[in-house]
C-alpha cells in the first residue's frame, strides 16, 4: 500500500484545520432496525408508487433532525437477515405507509458496492457505520467518511460509481468520491493519548481505512444513533488523528485496501440468512437514486 505524502493535495485536504471534525450519531446518521416476523407489513411508497411492502418495527423512525434539509435516512433489515431496505428522505404517514424520495434493496451477503444504494457514492448506505458495541469490542471493517463539496474532486474512484448531484458546479477540491484514507503507516497509537473509543477508531483507520462515500459540512465519520453516549472522547480525539490522515494511492477493485500484505484479517463472514418466506410484495424498485440531491450527511449541529 502506498500513501500520499502529507504535502500532497489529497492528504492536505484531509488535514484542513478550517474544517470541524465530527462523528455523526444522534443526528445526520443512519439508523438501522431489525424487523421481526411479527412486525406489521408496511408499504414503501416512492413518488406515489408502492415499490415494496416489508415488515417494519413500530419503533423505526428516520434519522434526526426533523427538518426540511434532513437526509432522513432509514434502513430496515428483514426478519430473515437477507436484505436491507434503504430509504432516503423517509417519513411515516398517517395511513401507515413509509414515504421516501428514493429506495434500494441491497442483499446483506452481497458486495455492498457497485449495485446501488442510498448514498452519494452509489453503494449501500450502511457500509462503514460504527456500531455501538464495536467501540468496546473493536471495529473490523473500513469506515464511512464524508467531506465538504469544496474538498471533493470530480470523477469517482472505486468503490464509488456516482457522486453528488451538482458536482460539476460544487466540487472544487482534491479528494475523489470513493477515495481510501488511512493513518500514517506505523503510527504509534499507544503514544497518542487517545480515549479507549478513540483508539478503537484509530486502529480501524490504520488497519482497514475509511472510504469517502458522501458530502457533508465537515470532515465526518458515522456511527449508529445508539452510540451517541459513548462518543465524547472519540470526538475529542479527532483533533489528534486528523493530522495523521493520508490518501491511499494504489487501492482499487483489483487491490482492495491497496496491494501487499494485509495488516489485519478480514472480518468473519455473516451467518447464513434464514429461509426466505413468501414475498409480501416483490420490490419493484431496487436501484440507486441517480445522485444525491440533499445535504447528504450534513454535520451534527
Amino acid at each position: 500500500m502506498a500513501v500520499d505524502a502529507a504535502s500532497a493535495p489529497c492528504s492536505r485536504a484531509l488535514q484542513d484545520e478550517k474544517l470541524a471534525a465530527d462523528i455523526n450519531a444522534a443526528q445526520w446518521s443512519h439508523p438501522i432496525f431489525l424487523a421481526a416476523p411479527t412486525d406489521p407489513p408496511v408499504p414503501i411508497v416512492v413518488k406515489g408508487k408502492t415499490v415494496a411492502t416489508v415488515r417494519v418495527p413500530s419503533a423505526a423512525e428516520p434519522a434526526q433532525p426533523r427538518s426540511p434539509d434532513s437526509d432522513a435516512h432509514l434502513h430496515i433489515i428483514d426478519p430473515e437477515r437477507r436484505y436491507v431496505h434503504e430509504l432516503w428522505h423517509a417519513s411515516r404517514r398517517k395511513d401507515g405507509s413509509l414515504r421516501a424520495e428514493s429506495y434500494t434493496r441491497n442483499e446483506l451477503h452481497g458486495l455492498g458496492v457497485g449495485q446501488g444504494g442510498e448514498r452519494a457514492y452509489g453503494g449501500s448506505a450502511i457500509g462503514g457505520l460504527i456500531r455501538r458495541r464495536e467501540l468496546s469490542q473493536g471495529i473490523r471493517h473500513a469506515l464511512a467518511l464524508a467531506l465538504p463539496r469544496s474538498h471533493l474532486r470530480l470523477g469517482p474512484v472505486w468503490p464509488a460509481t456516482l457522486e453528488d448531484n451538482g458536482a460539476q458546479a460544487t466540487y472544487r477540491g482534491a479528494v475523489p468520491m470513493g477515495q481510501l484514507v488511512t493513518l500514517v503507516p506505523k503510527t504509534d497509537l499507544d503514544g497518542l493519548g487517545l480515549s479507549a473509543e478513540g483508539k478503537v477508531i484509530a486502529r480501524a483507520l490504520a488497519e482497514y481505512g475509511a472510504y469517502v462515500v458522501d458530502a457533508s459540512a465537515d470532515l465526518t465519520f458515522y456511527a449508529e444513533p445508539s452510540a451517541e453516549p459513548d462518543l465524547t472522547g472519540a470526538r475529542a480525539d479527532l483533533a489528534k488523528l486528523r493530522p495523521l490522515l493520508r490518501c491511499v494511492q494504489n487501492a482499487g477493485k483489483a487491490a482492495v485496501g491497496g496491494p501487499g500484505t494485509r495488516t489485519a484479517p478480514h472480518a468473519p463472514a455473516l451467518r447464513p440468512p434464514l429461509p426466505e418466506p413468501a414475498a409480501l410484495v416483490k420490490p419493484s424498485l431496487s436501484k440507486s437514486k441517480p445522485a444525491a440531491t440533499g445535504p447528504q450527511g450534513k454535520a451534527r449541529r
